[in-house]
């Protein structure tokens, strides 16, 4: 099993103390009933199979199962088949989705920043979900986040400080509420009044990660020959005032003519004009800060404008030696298990997302008096996923052993402040992403897949971001700024034209001249257009050729790029048109792509075969598989969050502005979405293709039939009541499928976890 492997090899000597998950479930679940008993209550009664599966599916794949799933499940009659379900379903990609959608809502992380450019947020998902896939400890996963620097193809974690930029201060409240439990943001701007942190509290924390700053170096080459040029006009300038018989008004003079001749600003911009959103910024440093009091502090520990060190707010101190990464240091102490907070945070999240409440809550406010119920639970749940070398899916394969978490659900909700006995897991309302993602498994035949073109795309966006980079980092700032002023000449030359054209576009105007205006507005888009590609012709061309000759590779057009025709992003257009040797895989010919398609297809044939579709029928198979991609990928695989309107987004997914800012409260429009949503109709779960409607016909029975269709979207058989009440829609003919199914998906069942 995974899981013993896990810890034979990687922890030799710290985990064979351990017990096997079972004997370390059993140890917490003396100390629960424990608890129970003296509190009175008497021992939970066991969740059926049909429960506990469904429930192991949400919790840890984020989706009910499959009609053969279900199945398969509950047909096996080793009494072993909870634990090993566990250990499949941790194991599996469906686990690795689930887990990114909770940590994209932790993180607030978006497929695109406000003002960043999106290789950022591209190379950030790429590395949660990969740390996410490759099972990454969570100390270090963390640690990866805290001390992240560099450029975004070489450390994706940077996105994790370029989510707030230019607010270091705001990222360290949130990051002291994520990590460590503990709201500091009150003490930005004074002492809390309801905790015992201090403003100046606030502010040590503050100065390890203020020395944080946008990297966007791609212009430096330029800046500093600007800046040479710059010099050289202010030492003639010293050089001629020195012997000036008129107290240097004439030096002065030229010296001012001079800057203005320069025109820095418009060069520069030259420079930047054809790179768009492919920069700005593409990476973090850390350069030496000096953190102050603010202006109008007013706590007696202080005064405004003092200068703050770097110091914690618990746990060991962590001084900054000369030379040494703050950063790196803060995060050092975040992660470390001295920390009394850091792996009690963790703990509770993870407790959570299988009971539906932490033992601790709130678990991101946690006060010096905050205690849990069960006394030693906590204590040894730490301890445990310690020794477990901060192994989340080790921890949950434990969790999920635990007798509590195989009891019956608790139908009260959780008391706020009141620290929970859990008895079972909390009744509670599907996550959007749960609801989405099980609806994804009933109209998909591959409802794990991963989205390989959505991952194209943002390898591809990183790449672009990557080769520009590259392509200004490699010619001198000289060679660039002369370009500029060569291009120069150009521009202002255009601008004469467009100007005298505006002119003369007035004039027609005033006068009512359509056709005339029609003319002019035709040759006004031809001058822009001129202006684009000249700026691609006599700039960005000339830069990824001298890149492909410095990297000893080839450049190489994209054949089937389909570039906006728009003239304003022509520049930025043009460099994702254009491939040079070392930067991503060659595009691919027309003929490549349909020699994948065609692969492709007959993949998805052979995938029909094994769903037991008839010859005659798997070009048809072939087609619905290919048009639900088009729609169904799991919640992880698309943009996050999903546009307004979506699904996801009606149904309460978090708009990842604020931490954990999703909705699980039941509303008229959700209500709507369910009944009239886009699941239903010959296209959707009706769809003779569709995994609902083959496994339908494959049954071979009316009871049979009924059967199917309750372990597609309930992960259990039907009851004899239920069977009744089936037999009359079925004895009505075609429709009983989506029918009963539309039935099923809009009852309490289905969108409540149990």
């Amino acid at each position: 099993m995974w899981y013993r492997f896990l810890l034979l090899c990687l922890c030799p000597s710290g985990l064979l103390a351990l017990g096997t998950p079972e004997q370390e479930a059993a140890r917490i679940d003396e100390l629960m009933v424990s608890a129970w008993a003296a509190h009175g209550l008497p021992g939970p009664a066991p969740a059926s199979d049909e429960v506990f599966l469904r429930r192991a599916w949400l919790d840890l794949a984020g989706r009910g199962p499959t009609a053969a799933e279900a199945a398969a499940f509950l047909d096996e009659v080793d009494p072993a088949k909870r634990a090993r379900l566990v250990d499949t379903l941790l194991a599996g990609e469906g686990r690795v989705s689930h887990a990114f959608n909770q940590w994209a809502d932790i993180l607030r992380l978006k497929s695109r920043f406000t003002n960043t450019a999106n290789v950022v947020p591209a190379a950030y998902a790429r590395w949660l979900r990969e740390s996410l896939r490759a099972n990454k400890p969570y100390d270090r996963l963390v640690h990866e986040m805290l001390s992240a620097k560099g450029l975004a193809w070489e450390n994706g974690a940077i996105g994790y400080y370029l989510r707030d930029p230019g607010m270091p201060l705001d990222n360290l409240a949130l990051t002291s509420r994520v990590f460590l439990g503990t709201r500091i943001e009150c003490a930005q701007c004074h002492d809390h009044p309801f905790d015992r942190w201090k403003q100046t509290q606030f502010y040590g924390l503050a100065a390890y990660t203020f020395g944080n700053r946008n990297l966007d170096d791609a212009y430096a080459g330029p800046r500093d020959e600007f800046r040479a040029r710059e010099e050289v006009i202010r030492a003639d300038y010293d050089r001629e005032r020195s012997v000036a018989t008129d107290g240097g008004k004439a030096a002065a003079a030229r010296r001012d003519r001079r800057l203005e001749e320069m025109e820095f600003r418009r060069t520069l911009n030259i420079i930047r004009g054809g790179v768009g959103q492919l920069f700005s910024p593409i990476g973090l440093e850390r350069r030496p800060a000096t953190l102050k009091l603010p202006h109008d502090f007013a706590e007696q520990d202080g005064k405004p404008f003092d200068v703050v060190s770097p110091a914690t707010l618990f746990g060991p101190a962590a001084p900054v030696a000369p030379g040494a990464d703050p950063a790196r240091v803060f995060a050092d102490w975040v992660v470390s298990p001295d920390n009394p907070r850091f792996t009690k945070v963790i703990v509770n999240r993870l407790w959570r997302s299988l009971f539906g409440a932490a033992l601790l809550e709130p678990l991101d406010d946690l006060r010096e008096e905050t205690r849990s119920a069960i006394p030693g639970l906590e204590e040894r749940l730490e301890s445990l996923l310690r020794e477990l070398h901060h192994d989340q899916r080790a921890f949950l394969a434990i969790l999920a052993r635990t007798r509590a978490y195989r009891s019956v659900a608790q139908r009260t909700e959780p008391e706020p402040g009141v620290a929970g006995l859990f008895p079972g897991p909390f009744l509670r309302r599907l996550t959007a992403e749960q609801a989405w993602d099980s609806l994804v498994a009933l109209l998909s035949h591959e409802p794990d897949a991963r989205n390989l073109q959505r991952e194209a795309a943002e390898d591809r966006r990183i790449q672009v971001s990557h080769m520009a980079y590259d392509a200004f980092r490699a010619v001198d700032g000289r060679r660039l700024v002369d370009m500029a002023y060569a291009r120069l000449g150009v521009e202002k030359s255009l601008d004469a034209k467009l100007a005298a054209l505006r002119a003369r576009l007035v004039e027609v105007r005033r006068r009512g001249d359509k056709a005339g205006e029609l003319a002019l507005r035709q040759e006004e888009g031809a001058l822009v257009r001129e202006r684009a590609e000249g700026q691609v012709r006599d700039f960005i061309l000339p830069l990824l050729r001298e890149l492909a000759k410095t990297k000893g590779g080839e450049l190489t057009p994209d054949p089937l790029f389909r570039a906006n025709p728009n003239p304003a992003v022509l520049g930025p257009e043009t460099w994702r048109s254009w491939h040079v040797t070392g930067y991503g895989p060659r595009p691919r010919t027309a003929a490549e792509v349909a020699a994948a398609e065609a692969a492709e297809r007959t993949r998805l044939r052979a995938l029909g075969v094994a769903r037991g579709v008839v010859v005659g029928e798997l070009d048809s198979f072939v087609d619905y598989c290919l048009r639900t991609r088009q729609h169904w990928w799991r919640a992880s695989e698309l943009e996050s969050p999903a546009e307004r309107g979506h699904f996801l987004r009606t149904s309460g997914q978090s708009d990842r502005d604020f931490v954990e800012n999703a909705n699980r409260s039941a509303s008229i429009p959700q209500a709507l979405l369910f009944l009239n949503g886009e699941a239903g109709g010959r296209r959707g779960l009706a769809d003779p293709c569709s995994p609902l409607s083959l496994v339908v016909r494959a049954a071979a029975t009316p009871a049979a039939k009924v059967d199917a269709i309750f372990l597609s979207v309930l992960g259990r058989r039907a009851t004899a009541a239920e069977q009744s009440t089936c037999a009359a829609v079925l004895a009505r003919g075609d429709g009983f499928v989506e029918e009963i199914a539309y039935a099923l998906l809009n009852s309490r069942q289905f969108i409540f976890e149990q």
